[in-house]
């Protein structure tokens, strides 16, 4: 697993240059899939992997996301839990320790990676943007840089097809990697709003407090 991890990694970050009609069309998809998208449904698989290169940690579920500003994000394995932006507060809600924390949406965005795309803006005024050579692969793959050093993340690498993003690799500032892929992929789909609300369950531990 680690080699695979490497080897994807090195191919990611190899230097070169993209011909300027291919970088055109890259651009105008990435361009489309931040301006004009408005709803994203997948399942998904995730694995952190630290600076040394071991696999931390491995989850799988699936991820909702409304905008501006709502998501759903289910884990359902190894561990259940769900991490929800209703447009006001962001709702980690683990099932197994029957304990929900809040915060505002301000302070809480990389809760869940998919936090970082909730925003239906040009994606230059969010991230500076710079092209990356994927040889062999059939996505076109971007690096955003945050402008705002107020995230986890340091780094997002976006793999873009036709259909929105299929792949993430997000580094943040512990050097640790999380390596996304999103599976049946749809957007601009109707997505029931009620995906978007919480109230905690009866009886559970409720940390911090809406606004």
């Amino acid at each position: 697993m680690k080699t695979r991890f490497t080897k994807t990694l090195a191919v990611l970050l190899a230097t070169g240059l993209m011909s300027s009609s291919a970088w055109a069309d890259g651009r105008a998809k990435l361009d489309e899939f931040f301006t004009k998208i408005n709803t994203m449904q997948a399942a998904f698989t995730q694995q952190v992997v630290d600076e040394k290169g071991a696999v931390r940690q491995s989850s799988s579920g699936n991820v909702f996301l409304s905008r501006p500003g709502k998501f759903r994000w289910e884990y359902a394995a190894p561990d259940k839990h769900e991490i929800v932006a209703d447009g006001k507060n962001v709702w980690v809600y683990d099932v197994e320790l029957d304990q929900v924390t809040v915060k505002p949406m301000t302070q809480a965005l990389s809760a869940a990676p998919v936090g970082m795309l909730t925003q239906k803006q040009p994606v230059d005024k969010q991230f500076n943007v710079q092209e990356m050579e994927a040889e062999g692969s059939t996505l076109e793959w971007f690096r955003l840089t945050p402008k705002k050093q107020d995230s986890d993340f340091t780094t997002m690498d976006l793999g873009i097809s036709a259909t929105g993003v299929e792949e993430m690799i997000l580094g943040d500032k512990f050097g640790q990697q999380t390596y996304i892929k999103f599976q049946g992929l749809r957007t601009d789909i109707d997505i029931d709003k009620s995906r978007f609300n919480f109230t905690p369950p009866k009886g559970a531990d409720v940390i911090g407090k809406a606004s």
